[in-house]
């Protein structure tokens, strides 16, 4: 079976959902149609751990021309977009990425707190050498176990943008994450990357549909 391809979609929250994050009802709406759309996969939804305001949706599509085809759609995207002013803030701007995973993610997005992680990659380095260094730091995390509060990682590159790799890894808790990251040999391997890319960091408990 095909990897999915998986849409991050951020931005600020409404009032509501920062509220109450796990409100189903807010963003039901929205996942009904959704629900409905050819090679729709999981749906998840949270708000971020840091700041409290900014709100996501992580949507899987079984092609990435299944979730092209509904934004071309003149009837449903307009409905869609209405639909999500329950979770997301109608006058802020959208953030969209399409992340192509090297392994399926599921687990990372049911653990209880998932880490996003995006790397960038540094003008005149090598996009080959960010991810093999980020699968490196991939395996070894998932190589550590449920005693170090990991549940799953995966990571894969992005879509909109060649110089981006994104990394998804589920955790038992946040503090599970900073802790485990403090052993030299990951602490080691996230110093090698930030030579070659700037590496962007939150986590969202995330709610399956």
């Amino acid at each position: 079976m095909s990897l999915p391809t998986i849409e991050v979609v951020y931005k600020p929250a409404t009032e509501a959902f920062r509220a109450n994050p796990r409100d189903a009802s807010l963003v039901k709406p929205a996942f009904d149609i959704l629900s409905a759309q050819k090679g729709q996969l999981q749906k998840y939804y949270g708000l971020q751990h840091e700041d409290q305001t900014t709100a996501y949706a992580i949507i899987a599509w079984q092609e990435l021309e299944d979730h092209y085809k509904l934004m071309n759609d003149a009837e449903t995207y307009p409905r869609l977009g209405e639909a999500v002013k329950g979770f997301f803030h109608p006058s802020a701007r959208q953030n969209m990425v399409h992340v192509r995973p090297t392994a399926e993610p599921y687990k990372a997005f049911e653990a209880p707190v998932t880490e996003i992680a995006w790397f960038t990659l540094k003008e005149g380095a090598s996009k080959g050498d960010l991810e093999q260094q980020v699968d490196a730091l991939t395996k070894a995390i998932n190589a550590a176990g449920p005693s170090s509060g990991v549940v799953f990682g995966a990571w894969g590159p992005t879509v909109e943008n060649d110089n981006l790799v994104a990394l998804f890894i589920g955790w038992h808790s946040v503090e599970a994450h900073w802790n485990t990251v403090k052993d030299k040999t990951f602490s080691d391997m996230i110093a090698k990357i930030s030579t070659i890319a700037s590496v962007e960091v939150m986590h969202v408990p995330l709610t399956k549909w």
